[in-house]
This record gives structure tokens, C-alpha cells and sequence, in this order.
């Protein structure tokens, strides 16, 4: 068995594989076709689990962050300009706060206007709103400063502030499945992570063997068994680290 220990935030996930993945060298051509039909289900997968991986890493090791849309004033529906337009903002942000961290995933309203989600860390709390539900309990600095929306400048931005709670993780992943259905976001990424962002630690080999067996101990949260064309028999088990 060939084992993986993936740990992000306060989750542990022990993967057991019957066959050990080779790793294959896959040539790809200079100039890319553009994608005019709908995404590879894999490719989905692999996005949704990125984002749950990362947004957990970050939480746990940056804190609570600001919860932000970000909307246009104008037309909102070329996506190659939204995706621009949300590259320069996260070169902006970084400009004004040297520590900033950024997440983003689009979303098409059913207007037909993009508009983004997404995660701003180590950025002032202060400029977000506090809700307790649907309900505004304090404004923030930034409905009076626009601090955001000048850094922005296509639009509208909503910041609220979170109580870094994993669930935000889950939140962010199912606008992943509903922008994967859109043809027009086959021109951008359906995930935007900054550089430097948080990432989940990864062991594989007989160092992951040996984590598993200590593991092994623990009551797991949830386990998963699958089998694959290429590798054989998986299992999946997931711990969190605050449950003996």
C-alpha cells in the first residue's frame, strides 16, 4: 500500500492506495485551444479540493478573514476582462497591504453578470461589516473609506467580517460547481489564489505509513473506500485534530 498524510487547518486525511501513482511527464504545446465545451469532472474535483484544502491552511495559520463580493458597475459579461480586471486587483491589494493573502471564485448572476467571492487576509478587519445572519449589527470603515472599492475600481465591493469558521471552506467550493457549468468561465479560473498563499502540508512514502499507523488510533471522522482503474483499491480516512 502506498499511504499520502495530507494535513490542512484542523483536518487530517490518510489516503491508502493499493497501486503507487506514477508520475508521468506530459508534454503539452506551447499554444493552448480554447475550451469551448464544459470542464473535465476531474478538473473540478481537483478545484474544489484545492480551494477546501487552501482556505482551511489559511485559517489556521493567518486567522479570520474578510468575506468579499466584488461586482461591476458597468457590463459584466466578458470574462477575459473580468479576469484581467481581478489580476490587477490582487497586484493592487498587495501593493496597500504588503501581507495581503487573496482567494477568489467568479460567479454568474442570473442576469448574466460576473461577479466574484471571495477571502482577503491580513487585511483590516475593521473595514468589514458584522451580520448576525442576513441582518447588519455594525457597519464598517469601509462603507465610509472605500478602501476596497478604490482598489477595485470596476465596481462594488461587500466586506464582512467572518469568525474564520471552516465553513467557509464549504461555502467557497460550491460557487467551483455552479461556475463549472458556465462555458464563458472556460476563459478564466474558476479558483484565483495569490502568490504565497497558505497551502496544506503534504507527506507520501513511509513517513505518511508510519503518521497513519499513529492515526490509526484516533476515532476517525469519516472514511471513504473507492477503487480506481489505475491504482487499484483507495481508502480515505479523515481525522480532526482537536478528537482523540
Amino acid at each position: 500500500m502506498y499511504f499520502i498524510f495530507r494535513m490542512y487547518g484542523e483536518t487530517v486525511e490518510i489516503t491508502e492506495i493499493e497501486k503507487e501513482p506514477k508520475k508521468v511527464r506530459v508534454y503539452r504545446s506551447r499554444k493552448r485551444n480554447p475550451i469551448h465545451g464544459l470542464r473535465r469532472p476531474d478538473n473540478i474535483r481537483r478545484a474544489r479540493k484545492t480551494c477546501l484544502w487552501c482556505v482551511s491552511a489559511a485559517v489556521a495559520e493567518l486567522g479570520c478573514p474578510l468575506l468579499v463580493t466584488l461586482t461591476f458597475a458597468g457590463d459584466a459579461s466578458d470574462a477575459s476582462y473580468a479576469n484581467d480586471s481581478l489580476r490587477v486587483f490582487q497586484v493592487r491589494l498587495r501593493a496597500q497591504f504588503p501581507d495581503a493573502q487573496s482567494l477568489f471564485v467568479p460567479e454568474l448572476s442570473p442576469r448574466g453578470r460576473i461577479h466574484f467571492h471571495g477571502l482577503l487576509f491580513n487585511v483590516p478587519l475593521s473595514l468589514g461589516d458584522t451580520r448576525n445572519g442576513k441582518r447588519v449589527v455594525s457597519y464598517g470603515d469601509e462603507r465610509k473609506l472605500r478602501t476596497l472599492a478604490e482598489l477595485w475600481g470596476e465596481g462594488y465591493v461587500d466586506a464582512r467580517k467572518t469568525d474564520g469558521s471552516p465553513r467557509l471552506a464549504s461555502y467557497l467550493s460550491k460557487y467551483i460547481t455552479k461556475g463549472a457549468g458556465q462555458v464563458m468561465f472556460n476563459a478564466m479560473r474558476l479558483l484565483r489564489i495569490s502568490r504565497g498563499f497558505p497551502r496544506e502540508d503534504v507527506v507520501r512514502g513511509d513517513l505518511a505509513k508510519e503518521l497513519a499507523r499513529r492515526y490509526a488510533m484516533r476515532k476517525p471522522a469519516r472514511v471513504w473506500k473507492g477503487d480506481n482503474i489505475f491504482l487499484g483499491h483507495i481508502k480515505k480516512t479523515m481525522y480532526y485534530q482537536n478528537v482523540k
